[in-house]
C-alpha cells in the first residue's frame, strides 16, 4: 500500500499552498479564498478566520503557514469559489512527536 499522507514534526511552522484552477486548466483566483484545518473527529482548530489568509503568491496560488500545537492526525482544507463552481480542495496530514536517540 502507498502511504501518501504527510507527516511533520510537532511545533514546526509548515507551508500550505493552493492551486486553483478553472475549468479549462488556467491558473485562477477563487473568490473568498478561505481555508480550515479539523481533527480527524471534524473539530475544528485553525482557520483563516481565526488566524487569518490564504494569501496570495500569484495568480491562482494561495497559501498559509500554520503551526502544529498537538499530535495527531488532521484535515487542511482550502476553499472558495471560481466562477459560480465552489471549490474544495481537502488534504489529509498527520503531526508527531519525534524523538532524538544520541
Amino acid at each position: 500500500m502507498l502511504h501518501t499522507t504527510k507527516t511533520f514534526e510537532l511545533g514546526n511552522t509548515v507551508y500550505f499552498e493552493c492551486i486553483y484552477r478553472n475549468t479549462m486548466g488556467v491558473l485562477t483566483d477563487p473568490n473568498n479564498p478561505d481555508w480550515t484545518i479539523t481533527t480527524s473527529k471534524g473539530v475544528v482548530i485553525s482557520s483563516g478566520t481565526l488566524e487569518g489568509g490564504p494569501f496570495k503568491r500569484s495568480t491562482g496560488l494561495w497559501y498559509i503557514f500554520w503551526t502544529s500545537d498537538d499530535v495527531g492526525d488532521y484535515i487542511l482544507e482550502f476553499t472558495g469559489t471560481i466562477g459560480t463552481h465552489p471549490a474544495k480542495i481537502r488534504r489529509p496530514f498527520k503531526v508527531l512527536k519525534t524523538t532524538v536517540n544520541y
